[in-house]
C-alpha cells in the first residue's frame, strides 16, 4: 500500500532484471503508482490487481513488514507457491518462505542491487534509475542518518551507469501540482506545536482535500516538511479517510518513529513510519500524542542516563 520511491524503484528494477532473463513478471500495487514516480522505467506496466484465481509460482514482496502491507493483493500473495520478502524495516514479521531482511540497509534498493548482480544481469541505465530512486528517496537525497558509505558507493556506481540524481529530484520533489501546494498550505497553516515545540502535528481533512482539489497521494511529504521546523523532534500528520485515519510520522535526534507507529498498529523505520487506524480523528490524535509524549520521555531519560547523547 502507498508505495514510495524505494518500494517502486527497487521493485521495478528487479522486474526489469527478471524479464531480461526471460521471466514472466507482473508488478502490482493496490494503490497504483504515485504521479511523481511515473517517470520510473516500467511504471506503466504496474497493475492495481491481478486476475482472480491467478496462480503465481513466486510472489516477491518489497518493503512489506507484514503481509497486510500488500493491501488488496494479500490473496494473490498467499496463493503463490513460494513467497519471498525483501525488506529493511526494523520490525519484520516472518510471513515468507524466504526472507532477505537487512535493517541496516538505507533502502531496499541496497538489497536488490546485489541480487541483480547475482542473477548475472548487467545493470543498465533503466535498472540503475530505479535503484538510485530507491536510495535518493529513502535517504532524503542523502541527508538522513541512514546514509552510509555503502549507500554512497552504490549511488556512485549507479550514476556511472547512466542514472542521475538531478532527474530524480526534479521528478519526485520539484514538479508538484498546484493542488498539492494548496494542500500543503492548508496543512501548514493549521499546524500545532506540543511539548515546548518538540512535537508538531497537522491534520488533513477530507474538506481540505476537496478545497485544494488534491488527491490522497498528494498528502505525501507534508510530515517531512513539518520535521524541518527548528526544535521539532517528532512530526505527525493525520489524514482523515472514509473509515480510518492515516498517520505519517517523521522523527529525528534519537526519537523512534517506528516504535510510535507500532504502538498504533503500524510500522516503518526509525526516522519515518506510519499507521492506519480505524478510529475517529480525535481518538487517533489523542492516542498518537500520548504515545509521542512517551517516546519523547524515553529519549529524555536515555539522554540523562548517557551524557554523551546530550
Amino acid at each position: 500500500m502507498a508505495p514510495d520511491g524505494d518500494c517502486l524503484g527497487a521493485g521495478l528494477a528487479l522486474a526489469l532484471a527478471l524479464r531480461r532473463l526471460g521471466g514472466s513478471v507482473t508488478v502490482a500495487s493496490s494503490d497504483g503508482v504515485p504521479s511523481n514516480l511515473a517517470f520510473l522505467p516500467g511504471a506503466e506496466t504496474v497493475v492495481r490487481q491481478v486476475p482472480p484465481g491467478q496462480a503465481y509460482a513466486v510472489a516477491v514482496t518489497i518493503e512489506c513488514s507484514d503481509l497486510s502491507r500488500t493491501g488488496l493483493l494479500v490473496p494473490a500473495v498467499q496463493a503463490a507457491g513460494r513467497i519471498i520478502a525483501i525488506d529493511h524495516h526494523a520490525s519484520h514479521g516472518g510471513y515468507a518462505h524466504l526472507t532477505d531482511w537487512d535493517p541496516t540497509a538505507a533502502a531496499v534498493g541496497e538489497q536488490v542491487a546485489p541480487l541483480i548482480d547475482a542473477l548475472g544481469v548487467s545493470i543498465d541505465r533503466s535498472i540503475a534509475l530505479g535503484l538510485l530512486t530507491a536510495l535518493v528517496t529513502d535517504t532524503g537525497v542523502f541527508r538522513y542518518g541512514n546514509t552510509t558509505p555503502r549507500t554512497l558507493r552504490l549511488a556512485a556506481d549507479l550514476i556511472e551507469r547512466g542514472a542521475t540524481i538531478g532527474e530524480i529530484v526534479r521528478a519526485v520533489y520539484e514538479e508538484q501540482s498546484a493542488s498539492a501546494l494548496r494542500l500543503q498550505g492548508y496543512a501548514l497553516a493549521g499546524l500545532t506545536l506540543h511539548e515546548g515545540g518538540a512535537i508538531v502535528t497537522a491534520t488533513i481533512s477530507r474538506q481540505m482535500l476537496e478545497a485544494a482539489g488534491a488527491t490522497p497521494e498528494e498528502v505525501s511529504g507534508i510530515a517531512a516538511m513539518l520535521r524541518t521546523i527548528a526544535g521539532v523532534r517528532l512530526a505527525m500528520t493525520f489524514e482523515e479517510r472514509a473509515r480510518t485515519v492515516r498517520i505519517s510520522i517523521r522523527a529525528r535526534d534519537g526519537l523512534r518513529a517506528d516504535r510510535l507507529a507500532q504502538a498504533l498498529g503500524g510500522g516503518g523505520h526509525a526516522a519515518a513510519a506510519g499507521a492506519e487506524v480505524p478510529e475517529s480523528l480525535p481518538e487517533v490524535m489523542t492516542r498518537a500524542l500520548d504515545e509521542a509524549r512517551r517516546e519523547l520521555q524515553r529519549s529524555r531519560e536515555g539522554a540523562e542516563a548517557d551524557p554523551q547523547r546530550r
